[in-house]
């Protein structure tokens, strides 16, 4: 899918589980986390071509091992979207919205949230 809001461009996807997203090239193309665990389902991206802007969800079965590129950090650090885009992105994660029941890291290559008990994590650029 191809989203045009103004002047913005927005690319839209969904692979059913890594395999899926890792055939269509996606992990090469830099737009989903380093951290992406091959036990991924339901992965949606949206990106921003002209900003390099993405946002990321995606379903975790097992805890999720986020690795050395990502640290722990308070909510209150975050720098979040200034609004959602998509309507599979939660308004709390926001500049608009507040806080989800969840950790909270800042990455290398952009910011994450996992909300173990719902088995969703979250990653933004």
């Amino acid at each position: 899918w191809i989203i045009v809001s103004g002047k913005m461009a927005y690319m839209e996807r969904e692979f059913a589980d890594y395999s899926a997203a890792k055939a269509a090239g996606e992990l090469e193309k830099g737009w989903l986390p380093s951290f992406l665990p091959s036990s991924a389902t339901t992965i949606k991206v949206i990106n921003n071509t002209d900003n390099k802007s993405a946002l990321v969800s995606f379903r975790i079965e097992e805890g999720l091992e986020i690795g050395s590129s990502c640290g722990e950090s308070p909510f209150s650090e975050a720098v979040l979207p200034a609004e959602r885009v998509v309507l599979w992105w939660p308004d709390e994660l926001t500049a608009k919205g507040g806080a989800l029941p969840g950790t909270f890291y800042k990455c290398g290559d952009g910011q994450a949230f996992v909300n173990a008990e719902k088995k969703e994590a979250y990653f933004w650029r």
